[in-house]
């Protein structure tokens, strides 16, 4: 039997990112979660001997996939909010003393909603292996967190993440979700002995949810 679906759902999390920290600002309000994309571009070169294969006779793979790869971060540079990474590459034959005649490029592109999804896929040339679709956070439950801020005198910073999390998963579920970040004091590590928060942000933090939360439950 299928279990009904919470009537919201409320997320604190430590920011990923440094944006709170440049900001000066302890809490953030989360819009959206990224969409993700993720998927494979090959590029096709020649090979040849490392020693005897002069420099300007070269169709080195490699070069061209290097070349790929700054076309890679230009495209996410064009369209505001979007991230694109290579972190993976295979090398055939992948042997040090020969050309290499094929890289396989594994990208992960991200942008905040699926108009700019779609948009930096198209400019890659990518046909994704995998997708997560963006999810746009409940706007009355980012207004109820927005005034909880507010009303401690501090100042309200709005930002997408660029990691996935749970309220994204209950916000395509049907569920009105939001989250509320907290300032990241080592350049957004987490999940890691280096992750770092204030004890005074935390507080904070745990404040302004248990207040939210008394609000909805008390509706």
């Amino acid at each position: 039997m299928r279990r009904a679906l919470p009537s919201a759902f409320l997320e604190l999390h430590i920011e990923q990112g440094p944006r709170l920290a440049e900001a000066g600002a302890a809490l953030g309000v989360v819009t959206s979660i990224v969409g993700v994309a993720r998927g494979q571009l090959v590029v096709e070169g020649h090979a040849g001997h490392a020693g005897t294969t002069p420099m300007a006779t070269r169709d080195d793979a490699l070069v061209k996939a290097a070349e790929l790869v700054l076309r890679i971060r230009d495209a996410a540079r064009s369209i505001d909010g979007a991230v694109a990474t290579v972190g993976q590459l295979e090398i055939e034959p992948g042997a040090a003393n020969v050309i290499p005649s094929r890289v396989t490029v594994e990208v992960d592109a991200r942008a905040p909603d699926s108009e700019r999804c779609r948009r930096l896929v198209d400019m890659l040339g990518l046909e994704p292996t995998y997708r997560s679709a963006p999810a746009q956070l409940a706007p009355e439950l980012q207004a109820l967190l927005r005034e909880e801020i507010e009303s401690r005198g501090l100042p309200v910073v709005e930002l997408a993440s660029g990691a996935g999390h749970d309220a994204g998963i209950l916000a395509a579920a049907g569920v009105p979700s939001a989250m509320l970040f907290v300032r990241s004091l080592s350049g957004g590590v987490s999940h890691s002995p280096d992750e770092h928060s204030s004890e005074e942000d935390v507080a904070l933090a745990v404040e302004v949810l248990t207040a939210a939360l008394r609000s909805l439950t008390s509706r």
